[in-house]
């Protein structure tokens, strides 16, 4: 059975089209997975897709944060969106159930495109999620997009922060600065807890402290985000370089006479190598003990 919210209709299982839709093993596929603190986490998990109506298979062939936090909070966003214009887009809510080390399903994944020439990587593990409700496939307007960025280039140098600390590094703040790069906002659903995720293009960074994004597409998703919640931004480069930036949302302000959403950056997580992890803030080591003092 369908359900309306706010005009967008979701679906308790996915559609035929939909499930053919996620079946590319080249096309944009995250995870949003809902971290310790009860931040929204995401990560790009190429092997995934649909096997039926109702379920969702993606793989591992690492081990990172996501499938820690997916164990323990099984609640989780899972994105499907296509490599090229036109944008077309899936948001799905599902809950995590069970893994699996065999089976056809992980074959599937080790011989696509992507996986079938690695000699050392494989994905060793399946993990599999029951679909809770889904969109139907949707449209990423192009005029939006444009219009987003021409309101970056004149509005958002009035939202800078002015704060000499520089949280964004150099990688970060180019995969933010660009005019066009993979941009995807994650946030806590108050209304049943699931992680949801909003692609947002036209986000850009203010400067290195701060993100903002004039909201010209998909109006009505990105002011279902609440003020002052917590959220990550997933950003990509075409070379694949990607980063995962956490902040606060602290809602809709005028910059220049544009209205921008405002993200005060307060945390960075690098998905890429060769340093992969939480890159700001910096954490504190203590130095090796090396010689002892009665």
């Amino acid at each position: 059975m369908g359900k309306k919210n706010n005009g967008l209709r979701w679906s308790s299982e996915i559609s035929d089209e939909g499930m053919e839709f996620t079946q590319p093993s080249i096309m944009l596929k995250l995870i949003s997975t809902i971290d310790d603190r009860g931040w929204p986490h995401v990560t790009l998990i190429s092997s995934n897709r649909a096997i039926n109506k109702n379920q969702i298979i993606w793989g591992a062939f690492t081990e990172g944060t996501s499938k820690k936090y997916v164990q323990k909070r099984p609640k989780q966003g899972i994105f499907y969106m296509t490599d090229n214009m036109p944008f077309k887009f899936i948001q799905v809510k599902a809950d995590f159930t069970h893994t699996t080390k065999e089976g056809e399903d992980l074959e599937h994944f080790n011989q696509t495109q992507l996986m079938r020439y690695f000699t050392y990587v494989r994905v060793h593990t399946a993990y599999y999620n029951d679909i809770v409700a889904a969109t139907p496939i949707r449209d990423l307007p192009l005029f939006g997009i444009v219009k987003g960025i021409i309101k970056d280039m004149i509005g958002k140098g009035g939202a800078k922060t002015k704060l000499d600390e520089k949280r964004l590094n150099v990688l970060g703040y180019k995969l933010f600065g660009a005019p066009i790069a993979v941009r995807v906002i994650a946030y806590i659903d108050p209304t049943d807890g699931y992680p949801m995720m909003i692609p947002c293009i036209q986000l850009q960074a203010a400067d290195h402290n701060r993100l903002v994004f004039p909201p010209s597409v998909l109006k009505d998703d990105l002011y279902r985000i609440p003020t002052m919640s917590k959220v990550a931004v997933f950003g990509m480069n075409f070379d694949f370089a990607n980063q995962v930036v956490k902040g606060t949302f602290t809602g809709f302000q005028k910059f220049r006479g544009i209205k921008f959403g405002v993200i005060e950056i307060e945390e960075i997580y690098n998905s890429s190598p060769p340093i992969v992890g939480k890159i700001f803030p910096e954490i504190e080591t203590i130095p090796k003990v090396t010689e002892f003092n009665l």
